[in-house]
């Protein structure tokens, strides 16, 4: 899986796009198996200091995440978009070591020969 950001400056609105895509095989099934997780793209953030409100997203079908950051509504707007970014980089790769340790010690064929 790759997640790709893109950065848009227009009128003093720093907007963030995050696209996750190239998902392997092995991913997409491990899905199928477990559920598409999601990450949350609000909570506190720091460095700067802001808070979002929650809002979860799967990590796959909700692509893209997108998020604006107006200097109009805090000087620090470009700030909080770069920390915005490096966040939901982090939430993404933390979902998907999860769900690359899922394992299924279950499913199977047992054969009993009598």
């Amino acid at each position: 899986m790759k997640a790709r950001t893109f950065k848009l400056l227009n009128n003093d609105i720093y907007q963030v796009s995050i696209y996750t895509q190239e998902w392997s095989q092995g991913d997409l099934d491990l899905i199928v198996k477990f559920g598409e997780p999601e990450i949350d793209l609000g909570g506190d953030f720091t460095v700067p200091t802001f808070t979002l409100p929650n809002d979860l997203a799967k990590i796959k079908s909700d692509s893209p995440f997108t998020m604006s950051f107006d200097v109009k509504d805090a000087a620090d707007a470009k700030d909080r978009a770069n920390r915005w970014a490096t966040d939901m980089i982090t939430r993404l790769t933390s979902a998907i070591a999860t769900l690359r340790g899922h394992s299924d010690d279950y499913s199977g064929e047992v054969v009993v020969t009598l």
